[in-house]
């Protein structure tokens, strides 16, 4: 027979894509449990996966047509995974502008930094032309 004390219970939960878990919050001296949520870590790998599978690099397009065809599926996951917590999603679009640069690279034919600086100049000229710019910067 088990005690109460012998009663573990999970640290976190996979849910619907985000992970619940308890996070402590101080509160006029006092130190408080919380139910945090947080995107998972398997959903920012199937996202990344994802963005993988586009294949963006291989698009033969002008870079505003590339955004109008990635745009409403970069709005629908910031309007899911963006609910909570918007911190946890910066490395999952840092990898989604990496794969822009790797297109700059294929289209333009440029050099690594060459195309920083033309990805960046594209975003001084139309900070809103991808939906994630908002977030997150070339």
């Amino acid at each position: 027979m088990r005690g109460e004390s012998d009663v573990t219970y999970a640290r976190s939960y996979d849910f619907l894509g985000f992970t619940l878990r308890p996070v402590l919050r101080k509160i006029k001296e006092r130190m408080i449990l919380f139910p945090g949520t947080f995107v998972s870590i398997r959903s920012k790998t199937a996202i990344r996966n994802k963005f993988k599978e586009w294949e963006i690099h291989k698009r033969r397009k002008p870079l505003e047509e590339l955004a109008q065809d990635l745009n409403p599926m970069i709005r629908g996951l910031i309007g899911y995974f963006h609910k909570f917590w918007n911190g946890g999603m910066r490395p999952v679009w840092n990898q989604l502008n990496h794969r822009l640069l790797k297109w700059v690279k294929w289209e333009k034919g440029l050099y690594k930094y060459a195309s920083l600086r033309w990805l960046k100049r594209k975003y001084a000229e139309n900070p809103t032309l991808f939906a994630h710019w908002k977030l997150v910067q070339p």
